[in-house]
C-alpha cells in the first residue's frame, strides 16, 4: 500500500493531535498503528512515557515511533507529547469546541496560540518549584527588588516582572541598559534582591550585574536556561528550556514561558504578603476605577464608587 507524505496528514484542518491521529491512522503501516494504538489506549499516561517506553509498550523500534509521530504532523516525540500533553490540559476545553477553521486568519490564529499552550504546558512539566519557592520567599522578605533583561524578549520580561510586583508595594525598578545594570547591582546591599531574566543566559551585562550584585551581598535570582553562565552566577536558579520554533515569523515560545514563570512568582508573593500586597492592589484598583478604567467587580470591591459603577462603564 502506497502512504502519503506526513505532510498530507495535517491538509484538512484538524484541531488537536488526537484529531490528526485518528486521521492518519488509515495511512499509517502496521508497526505505526500499534503505536497509535498504545497511545490511544490512555492518552494521559502516554504524555508521561519517554520513546523507550512507548516503543516497549507498542512492541515497536523506537525509529518507528518517530516515523509514527512525524506522520501525525510532529518533528519529533518530544513535539508528539507537548502537543499531546496539550491538548490533554491546557487547551482541552477549547479544543474541544465544534469550530474548525477554513480561513487563513483562523488557522494562523490556531497555529500561534496553542504554540502558545504548548510552551507553557512545557514549563509546567520541567519547574523547579523548589527554586520557585524560594525565589518568592526571597522577593516577598527582600527589602529592594532590582530586575535585569536585555534584547527583545528578556527586556520586556523585565518590565512585565516590574509591573506584575510593584502594585504590590514592593520597592521594584527594572533595567535594561547594560550600563545601568552596573550601576543599579552596585548600589544593592544584604536584604536585597537582583533577579535577572535570560532565554540565552548568555548576555554579558547581565551575566556581570547578577555577579556584582551577590559581591555586595544581595540575593541573586536568575530565570534562565542550567548550565549558562547566568545559571553559574546566579544564587537562586529557575531552570527553563524552550526549544525555539524554526518559523522565525512567529513569537518566540520562551516568551509564554517566561510569563507564566513570572506570574507564579507574582502570586506567589502576593500571598506570602498576606494583608500588606492586598491592601496595596486595593489602593492600586482604588485609584483606577477613580478615572474609570479599572472595570467593576463589586464584589470583591466594597468602595463606594465601585458600588455605583454600572458593569458596563
Amino acid at each position: 500500500m502506497q502512504r502519503r507524505a506526513a505532510t498530507d496528514v495535517t491538509e484538512e484542518p484538524a484541531i488537536d493531535i488526537v484529531s490528526r491521529i485518528q486521521r492518519a491512522e488509515p495511512e499509517l503501516s502496521p508497526a505505526e498503528r500499534q503505536v497509535a494504538a498504545a497511545v490511544q489506549l490512555d492518552f494521559e499516561a502516554a504524555t508521561r512515557l519517554t520513546i523507550a517506553d512507548l516503543a516497549t509498550k507498542a512492541g515497536v523500534s523506537q525509529p518507528t515511533v518517530t516515523r509514527f509521530c512525524r506522520s501525525v504532523g510532529c518533528a519529533s516525540f518530544n513535539d508528539f507529547k507537548i502537543s499531546l500533553a496539550s491538548t490533554m490540559t491546557v487547551a482541552a476545553v477549547y479544543l474541544r469546541s465544534d469550530r474548525v477553521f477554513s480561513d487563513d486568519i483562523g488557522q494562523l490564529a490556531q497555529s500561534v496560540m496553542l504554540r502558545a499552550a504548548n510552551a507553557v504546558q512545557a514549563c509546567l512539566e520541567q519547574l523547579d518549584t523548589a527554586a520557585v519557592g524560594r525565589a518568592i520567599d526571597a522577593i516577598a522578605e527582600g527589602r529592594r527588588l532590582d530586575i535585569y533583561g536585555q534584547g527583545g524578549g528578556s527586556a520586556v520580561m523585565a518590565e512585565d516582572a516590574k509591573l506584575r510586583l510593584f502594585r504590590l508595594g514592593i520597592p521594584v525598578a527594572a533595567y535594561t541598559d547594560g550600563h545601568q545594570q552596573r550601576m543599579s547591582a552596585s548600589t544593592l546591599q544584604p536584604g536585597d534582591v537582583a533577579f535577572a531574566i535570560s532565554n540565552s543566559g548568555r548576555s554579558k551585562a547581565v551575566v556581570e550585574a547578577i555577579q556584582i550584585a551577590a559581591s555586595f551581598g544581595a540575593t541573586t535570582i536568575a530565570l534562565t536556561r542550567p548550565d549558562s553562565p547566568l545559571a553559574k552566577a546566579a544564587g537562586i536558579v529557575i531552570p527553563i528550556v524552550i526549544p525555539e520554533d524554526d518559523n522565525v515569523l512567529v513569537p518566540t515560545p520562551s516568551r509564554y514561558a517566561h510569563m507564566a514563570v513570572i506570574d507564579t512568582i507574582a502570586s506567589g508573593v502576593a500571598q506570602k504578603l498576606g494583608a500588606r500586597g492586598r491592601e496595596a492592589l486595593r489602593r492600586v484598583r482604588y485609584t483606577l476605577t477613580a478615572i474609570g478604567v479599572a472595570i467593576p467587580t463589586p464584589s470583591t470591591d466594597p468602595t463606594r464608587l465601585m458600588q455605583t459603577l454600572k458593569p458596563h462603564e
